[in-house]
């Protein structure tokens, strides 16, 4: 049989962040599923198209865009999603070290280089809402997708995707700061496989042949990244270093997540809420605003579906005969496993969490320290280290007993984790001794984080007990950010105690930031 001709608009230039499709297309899943597939690069010679214009016009019968999907579809155009390759957005701002840009809101005056219009660009435009910037009052550049364009100083901020630019100023050797939208709450997704609603009315079947074949394709390129970077390099794009599509892959890799999401996993109550975001008005989104923009897979249409049914059915009462006798003699096997686990389960959590306040312990703590920091040699970025101890703590304990001390410890715990992110670590050193690890933060940001959590402390009294104890309980902050001069966890470690220990000494209830 003939196959079937079909168009996909890729995204971008041809590059490692498209390998599932080149690995579905080399290795013949789609020539399999009966379709001829042919991939239209972007951004050639600084020329772009719209994934979405392209195929909701025709042009091209699947295109990859953003999460920027979910505001064509609510705006009335035609789009299904596929599939979500990357669970979280590759796009960052990024800009020069020597800008002396730090935060979100140092870019609210500058000159920002983009996609437009702007629902190519909601991932980083919308944490600007979130922190009380209105997107209209921003200073935006259409993008050249030109990196010179930021290093000439035409630009003070660059649409980025982690995988790539990063590389690039590595290799110049030029210090760089990225500002994840991630850091301010905005968790998209990203690289969306989508179709249009003419696509999927008019060839049901095909549109579920090309999306397995491509998640197949997926499966494939990442585990065979070294095969793949060198098909890359010799069919799709020659002009990249080997280096260089290592790097995407490592990078893109972290943000795909196969160990722990199924490949392409959407989730509907995700897609709500960003599109909440997007609409910018404050009103929630329910699911079933979002009908026929998620792709859910039909049976299929020409009989095989019952004759599939009956089949089955006969087959399982077959098999219900016989597995009817050893549902009750594993029954008791399987209980006792699943009491095992829970035990094993239960071990490895006690062994990382601290027994009285309930958050990490040393141990826990300085494995998740260690690694960020590894990461952070490796990838240079914000990343900061709060050490924390109670004032007059011994002084709790001889007072009122060591029971009221312990409870102490708990409220203590208790008020830090509710003022942090999902992504910071909190664990308690020892005895009234506790530690924050903030990531994608800069010093300065920490100094605002530490004096916020020493009012939090201070400035409520830690009712406990029996009797409702009332006791006023302060804390003293070492504040430090990671630089270059850190080769080890334990000078960050270090300096973060030298400045624990000034402030203290200072008279404590308050909070101290090395150089």
């Amino acid at each position: 049989m003939a196959l079937e001709p079909v168009v996909l608009q890729l995204k971008w230039t041809h590059q490692f962040q498209f390998a599932g499709y080149y690995a579905a297309l080399e290795k013949g899943y789609y020539r399999e599923a009966g379709l001829d597939v042919q991939l239209m690069a972007n951004g050639q010679d600084g020329r772009s198209v719209s994934p979405v214009e392209e195929v909701v016009s025709g042009r091209a019968h699947y295109g990859i865009s953003n999460s920027g999907l979910v505001k064509n579809f609510m705006d009335g155009q035609p789009v299904v999603v596929l599939a979500a390759i990357l669970q979280h957005s590759a796009v960052t701002w990024l800009v020069l070290e020597r800008s002396g840009i730090q935060t979100l809101h140092d870019l609210s005056s500058r000159r920002l280089m983009t996609a437009l219009p702007v629902n190519e660009s909601y991932e980083l435009l919308a944490p600007f809402r979130a922190e009380g910037v209105a997107v209209e009052q921003l200073n935006l550049i259409p993008t050249t997708h030109d990196l010179r364009d930021l290093l000439a100083g035409k630009v003070d901020a660059f649409d980025a995707y982690v995988s790539n630019e990063p590389y690039l100023l590595e290799q110049m050797g030029i210090p760089y700061r990225l500002i994840h939208p991630r850091s301010y709450g905005i968790d998209f997704y990203g690289d969306v496989l989508f179709t249009s609603r003419q696509e999927l009315d008019a060839h049901p079947e095909r549109v579920r042949a090309f999306r397995e074949a491509t998640l197949k394709g997926w499966h494939y390129a990442l585990a065979h990244v070294d095969e793949m970077v060198d098909l890359i390099r010799q069919r799709y794009a020659p002009h990249k270093s080997r280096d260089h599509l290592l790097f995407e892959a490592q990078a893109l890799i972290k943000l795909i997540q196969p160990d722990f999401v199924a490949l392409g996993h959407i989730n509907p109550g995700r897609w709500a809420r960003i599109a909440e975001i997007e609409q910018g008005n404050g009103q929630p989104v329910a699911l079933s605003q979002l009908a026929g923009f998620i792709y859910q897979e039909s049976p299929p249409s020409d009989g095989r579906f019952w004759l599939m049914t009956g089949v089955f059915t006969l087959v399982a009462l077959g098999l219900l005969s016989i597995i009817g006798w050893i549902v009750k003699i594993n029954r008791r096997l399987r209980q006792e496993v699943a009491a095992r686990k829970a035990a094993e389960w239960q071990l490895r959590r006690l062994s990382r969490t601290d027994h009285l306040t309930g958050q990490h312990n040393r141990r826990a703590f300085f494995q998740v320290f260690c690694r960020e920091f590894a990461r952070f040699r490796r990838h240079p970025h914000p990343l900061a280290l709060l050490m924390l101890d109670i004032d007059h703590f011994k002084r709790v304990n001889d007072r009122h007993g060591h029971p009221v001390g312990d409870l102490v410890l708990v409220e203590f715990g208790r008020r830090l984790k509710g003022q942090l992110r999902r992504i910071d670590e909190l664990g308690r050193i020892g005895g009234e001794e506790f530690a924050i690890l903030l990531t994608d933060t800069t010093q300065q940001e920490a100094a605002l984080k530490a004096e916020q959590l020493r009012k939090v402390i201070a400035n409520t009294p830690f009712v406990v007990g029996r009797q409702s104890l009332s006791l006023h309980i302060t804390t003293s902050i070492g504040v430090v950010s990671a630089n270059s001069a850190d080769k080890s966890p334990k000078q960050l470690l270090a300096r973060a105690d030298d400045a624990l220990y000034q402030a203290k000494a200072q008279g404590r209830n308050r909070c101290v930031t090395a150089p």
